[in-house]
């Protein structure tokens, strides 16, 4: 007989099914900016191709470079976004990130110094923020790219308010 699937919990007993994701336009943000990182090697590779003698039809370097470097954008910001969860837990926040390397940070709301976010010109474009949240021990930051601007927000005063409230959320 089979039993129903139990949701996943942390080391704490604290259940992980509340994971949320992050706001689906920073797929868009995330092929933009992995576009814009292909187009100067496109460029170098052109060159290469152009002015560089080699057996092989003209074009064709160019063609089969492109073809391979426009799938890794359209690809990689997909698999990126499915990879990025985070939760607010009673007394912690907990994020995972990462698809070879997977990486899963729990920050304790009462290590919490101070919460920033932070919006550069594209996020502004897309209306998404950065969520960063910093503690006292070096390398315990954490991070949420690609929240919406007001979500993000909200986040921020939510978890600045902890430090008064030591039940947490």
């Amino acid at each position: 007989m089979k039993t129903a699937p139990t949701a996943r919990t942390a080391a704490d007993g604290d259940p992980l099914t509340d994971l949320m994701p992050l706001d689906p336009r920073v797929r868009t943000l995330w092929w933009c900016t992995g576009a814009a990182g292909v187009l100067p090697l496109v460029l170098v590779v052109v060159l290469i191709d152009l002015l560089a003698p080699h057996p092989a039809p003209t074009g064709l370097a160019t063609a089969v470079f492109t073809a391979l470097a426009a799938a890794a954008a359209a690809a990689i910001p997909a698999v990126r976004y499915r990879r990025w969860r985070y939760a607010l837990r009673s007394r912690d926040l907990w994020i995972q990130h990462g698809t070879l390397w997977v990486t899963v940070s729990v920050i304790p709301y009462r290590r919490l110094q101070f919460v920033d976010t932070r919006q550069g010109p594209l996020d502004r474009l897309f209306g998404l923020a950065q969520l960063v949240v910093h503690t006292a021990a070096p390398g315990t930051s954490g991070r949420l790219p690609g929240l919406d601007a007001a979500q993000a927000e909200r986040l921020r005063e939510r978890l600045a308010e902890v430090e008064r409230d030591d039940d947490g959320i």
